[in-house]
């Protein structure tokens, strides 16, 4: 009996292996298309990444001049016996209590920066005229100040705050410290005011 001789086809080559589609004729090789899109997903969370940097860069530094600003408005609230306030108003805008601060010898030196945060929209504000003090107005301040009066002692209160981040407030109290406020929390809530979302006791 002969042997009978068995015909083997050689293999085609499967492009839908369990690598999944886009994988090439050469084993582990992934086409031009799934190699795009690999590009594209890597280049995608870098952004991510550096947009979460940028964010919480703009927060240290929102901070940072908050706490400037603390340390010579309570400066002007040892003299003065409280806070910076415009007592001619019953709800004074946040700008009209800074400029009597920013008139006096505490506040007179102090940068057009340290009124802008950097996620805010405010541009700059300038000295008034032919005076050597800023005069800030509501294009030129990202902050919002106490309307009623507050004192460097006793329990610590909300003196400034900043709306300008995603998700919280930054809030500056009067013992110096700067938190954060997470909008999301039931009790972060019930210490905003309705009308403004701000803390309250702040205003524009």
């Amino acid at each position: 009996m002969e042997n009978e001789r068995m015909n083997f086809e050689p293999m085609k080559p499967d492009h839908t292996t369990s690598q999944g589609p886009g994988y090439g004729l050469i084993a582990g090789k992934r086409s031009p298309i799934a190699l795009v899109c690999a590009l594209l997903l890597v280049a995608l969370s870098g952004c991510g990444a550096l947009l979460s940097g940028r964010a919480q860069a703009w927060k240290v530094q929102c901070s940072n001049s908050l706490k400037q600003i603390y340390f010579s408005a309570a400066a002007y609230a040892g003299e003065k016996k409280g806070f910076p306030l415009d007592g001619a108003a019953e709800k004074p805008r946040a700008q009209d209590s800074l400029n009597i601060f920013l008139k006096s010898k505490y506040g007179k030196n102090l940068p057009p920066h340290l009124f802008k945060c950097p996620a805010g929209e405010a541009v700059p504000a300038k000295k008034a005229e032919d005076e050597d003090y800023l005069q800030l107005d509501e294009d030129t301040l990202d902050y919002a100040w106490a309307n009623i009066r507050r004192q460097p002692k006793g329990p610590a209160l909300p003196l400034a705050a900043c709306t300008h981040h995603e998700g919280i407030v930054q809030v500056l109290l009067t013992d110096s410290s700067v938190v954060e406020w997470d909008l999301n929390d039931p009790e972060v809530k019930a210490k905003l005011d309705p009308e403004t979302g701000l803390p309250k006791g702040l205003g524009r």
